[in-house]
C-alpha cells in the first residue's frame, strides 16, 4: 500500500515567475551598471603624481 497520491507533483507557478523576475533583474541590473560605468556624473581630474628625488641612505 501507497503512502500519498501517486500523481506526481507539478511546480508551482512561482517558480516560473521567480525564474522570469531573475532574468529581468539581471538584465536590468547590467544595463544599468554599464550606463553608471560610461557616465561621468561623479568623475574628478584624476591628480597628478608628484615625484620626488629619493635620497640615498650610504
Amino acid at each position: 500500500m501507497a503512502i500519498g497520491s501517486p500523481k506526481r507533483k507539478k511546480a508551482p507557478l512561482g517558480v516560473f515567475v521567480m525564474i522570469i523576475a531573475l532574468v529581468l533583474a539581471a538584465f536590468f541590473g547590467a544595463a544599468a551598471g554599464l550606463i553608471w560605468q560610461s557616465s561621468d556624473w561623479l568623475s574628478e581630474a584624476p591628480e597628478e603624481e608628484v615625484l620626488t628625488k629619493q635620497r640615498s641612505l650610504s
